[in-house]
């Protein structure tokens, strides 16, 4: 039993021992781990810092959302450079330019349309605007008396028979002949005309007379001055009112008449007035007449004659 109890007091002993040897081998023990933390220390600081800077460096990061940031405004502005392409403006300038008002072109076809010889005919194979004395005789005779005046013709009745002065230009076959006429002081039948297709050879004394009077009436006849001993008149169209002649005193008026074979198409102002056919005479030349009826020196002032050769009637 003592035994038992030596033996238990000797390993208490030990342990004890043991026991105070323990913290003397972990003081070694830490005291060689500090040593050998401080070397270690002091060769990482070198290290250290550059395992801290990519570490700082992640923030970076952020400036790259900032980058983001900035796109997009950038998109904005994109979308802010799309307005000014708004270009509708620039479309609607032509717009502008549009030129609605050269509809008047629309103009021209009432001239198509129009039955006035002058019109459709276009430009005259012949005119004489009486500047001067170009195609006519002036020397006065028994009949008639003529001037040229600021740009005119006057042709004077010395005579109640009918007078006319032929104008110097080739035989006319088919043709529109047109005069533009004033008459001064009148009365009643006094008028004055046309005389054509008066025949070569003839001494001028024979051909178709188309008149308009006074009063406002038109008349076609047929002279044959060769016939008998004083000549013979018929008529072809009697005196018609027409509503296309102006009438009276120093009135004017365009008289004109289309030859077309053995057919003459009567015209006043540019209007169709009548028709009358005759083949007494198929080709000659053309003058003015005046038939003095009422009026003592009865005058006629011309402004403008024409022709156009080989017409088309409308």
């Amino acid at each position: 039993m003592k035994k038992k109890i030596i033996v238990t007091i000797i390993m208490l002993v030990c342990f004890l021992a043991g026991c105070s040897l323990i913290p003397k081998f972990q003081q070694a023990k830490d005291e060689y781990l500090e040593t050998r933390v401080a070397e270690m220390l002091e060769e990482l600081p070198a290290e250290e810092p550059v395992v801290e800077e990519p570490a700082e460096e992640e923030p970076v990061a952020e400036p790259e959302e900032e980058s983001v940031e900035e796109t997009v405004p950038a998109e904005e502005e994109t979308e802010e450079v799309e307005e000014p392409e708004e270009t509708p403006e620039a479309d609607e300038t032509p717009e502008e330019t549009e030129v609605p008002e050269e509809e008047p072109e629309p103009e021209p076809e009432p001239t198509v349309e129009s039955d006035d010889p002058t019109i459709y005919l276009g430009d005259a194979d012949w005119m004489d605007e009486m500047e001067t004395a170009e195609y006519w005789t002036t020397e006065s005779g028994e009949l008639t008396s003529i001037a040229f005046e600021n740009g005119t013709l006057k042709l004077t009745a010395l005579s109640e028979t009918n007078g006319w002065r032929i104008a110097s230009t080739p035989v006319l076959e088919n043709a529109y002949i047109e005069a533009d006429v004033k008459m001064g002081t009148c009365k009643d039948t006094d008028g004055y005309g046309f005389i054509f297709r008066v025949p070569e050879s003839s001494g001028y004394n024979r051909g178709y007379l188309l008149g308009i009077t006074c009063d406002g009436r038109y008349s076609m006849r047929k002279w044959d001055g060769l016939a008998g001993e004083s000549g013979a008149m018929s008529w072809l169209k009697y005196y018609t009112i027409s509503e296309w002649i102006n009438e009276g005193t120093n009135q004017s008026n365009r008289i004109g008449v289309m030859a077309l074979d053995n057919r003459f198409i009567l015209y006043v102002n540019g209007e169709k007035v009548d028709e009358v056919s005759d083949d007494a005479f198929a080709e000659g030349f053309f003058g003015l007449y005046v038939n003095r009826d009422k009026t003592e020196n009865l005058a006629i002032i011309v402004d403008k004659v024409s022709y156009w050769t080989d017409p088309q009637e409308k």
